[in-house]
């Protein structure tokens, strides 16, 4: 890869050790953010860096205790954010050749992103860590349990623009955004579609397959890289009703 440490960003921290401060920096591959109107502090939705076991740990330490910290990158000038109460860790290990030891890997999950099922009737946001159609279709479908079908991807995302419950975020590494929407008002939706004739029910029923786009885990091309070609993966599979 050229140029490949472009298209990273960084995350750094200050924290306060016994009787010395210390300043953390990590190189950030992945953030997920956006500006919300307190003290200054954005709120964090997914990071994800690599480092040393200190600062890995030092950083993980910060989420638990819900500090802030600086995030920049590329069209991101730097920004303080936390990740709130009950953000999720995840640690992991990355070896590489010419390296003596092992790179640590840590992921910073947010406790709203990381919130599986919404409670029935409740108006929730769902945080996408990529804006295809395909996969908001299929990430909101599956969280919320809609009976939906891939065809229908196109114009779920121009009927969440039209009703103005998408809204982009802050990304690094991708192209996140939020959508804003209750279960049962997402079935008038289609309902209203499939009577109209906007949407069309497959004549037999059987599984559902969906090949979603892994756009996530794609280098940046425009960050002076050489994308990766991936064909969609077949990530679900599921019956309509």
């Amino acid at each position: 890869m050229n140029n490949a440490h472009e298209r990273f960003g960084r995350l750094e921290c200050t924290r306060q050790m016994r009787d010395t401060t210390t300043q953390v920096r990590l190189w950030m591959d992945r953030f997920i953010g956006e500006e919300v109107e307190r003290d200054g502090v954005g709120q964090a939705h997914l990071a994800s860096v690599v480092g040393g076991d200190q600062d890995v740990v030092a950083v993980w330490a910060g989420v638990v205790e819900n500090d802030p910290f600086t995030v920049s990158g590329l069209g991101l000038e730097p920004m303080t954010v936390s990740f709130g109460e009950e953000a999720k860790c995840f640690r992991g290990t990355l070896n590489m050749d010419g390296r003596k030891r092992p790179v640590r890997h840590l992921v910073v999950v947010s406790a709203e992103m990381a919130e599986r099922a919404p409670q029935d009737g409740k108006i929730v946001r769902t945080i996408l860590c990529d804006s295809d159609p395909e996969f908001v279709l299929y990430r909101v479908a599956g969280r919320m349990g809609l009976p939906v079908v891939p065809e229908w991807a196109n114009w779920f995302r121009q009927e969440l623009e039209r009703r103005k419950a998408v809204a982009p975020l802050i990304g690094v590494g991708c192209k996140p955004l939020a959508v804003r929407a209750r279960k049962q008002a997402v079935l008038k939706w289609i309902g209203r579609a499939v009577k109209r004739g906007e949407l069309c029910l497959p004549e037999q029923n059987g599984p559902v397959v969906w090949r979603v786009s892994n756009n996530f885990l794609r280098l940046a091309p425009e960050a002076g890289t050489e994308g990766v070609a991936q064909e969609p993966e077949v990530v679900g599979e599921g019956t309509l009703p």
